[in-house]
């Protein structure tokens, strides 16, 4: 099978990461259910905030489940996160790949990296940035679902995080949900038009007019 072949089983891996409370959680649901992909739901060790469901938002687990899951391998990435572990399961990425659907991933800077490092073709990577540090800290404060001090080391946290943009192939500035909503539409309809994800069209077409018998002369 040539790789163009290939390409047209290939779902595609789209991961979206952002600083916490840069909205990329509310932006990958909405795209989810707008392009209609299969979300991948993260484990976490990390408890449920108010209007979480399990299962749905992430799933929940403790954090000896969590480790056995490690030592069993059935993370394809998993990170902490402000004190919380979070992974994504290896059989999640490896039906998508093998379903060739596309998959959306909401998850850090660090588990974008380990599933670019493993699947460096399949993978399209977006970060999300908030317009200011300064809105970014007022969102924190107006969720409120975390105590004033886990929301100052979340802005500290923020910079570590945001050093880590330029490893990503697309920035999306939320300073407008809606715009930032067709923008991040925009990239995934661009990643699917992609060559090595159409090749296979332009190669089957080819191969077609190749095969066809010259018109007889008058």
């Amino acid at each position: 099978m040539t790789d163009a072949e290939a390409g047209a089983h290939r779902g595609i891996l789209l991961v979206i990461s952002s600083p916490s409370g840069a909205g990329k959680t509310t932006l990958a649901h909405l795209l989810a259910e707008q392009e209609k992909l299969e979300f991948s739901v993260s484990y976490t060790t990390r408890g449920a905030r108010a209007g979480e469901r399990d299962g749905v938002d992430y799933k929940f687990v403790t954090e000896d489940e969590f480790s056995r899951m490690v030592e069993r391998h059935e993370f394809a990435e998993w990170a902490v996160v402000h004190g919380a572990r979070y992974g994504t399961a290896i059989h999640t990425v490896n039906r998508a790949l093998e379903d060739g659907k596309d998959y959306l991933f909401d998850i850090d800077w660090q588990g974008g990296a380990q599933i670019r490092r493993q699947w460096p073709e399949e993978s399209v990577l977006v970060f999300i940035l908030p317009p200011s540090m300064a809105e970014l800290e007022r969102r924190l404060r107006r969720r409120a679902t975390d105590a004033p001090e886990a929301i100052e080391r979340r802005l500290v946290t923020a910079t570590r995080e945001l050093e880590h943009f330029a490893d990503y192939d697309y920035l999306v500035v939320n300073d407008n949900l809606e715009t930032a909503l067709k923008e991040l539409s925009s990239i995934y309809v661009a990643a699917r038009c992609a060559r090595a994800r159409r090749g296979h069209y332009g190669h089957a077409l080819l191969g077609e007019a190749r095969t066809r018998e010259p018109p007889q002369s008058q």
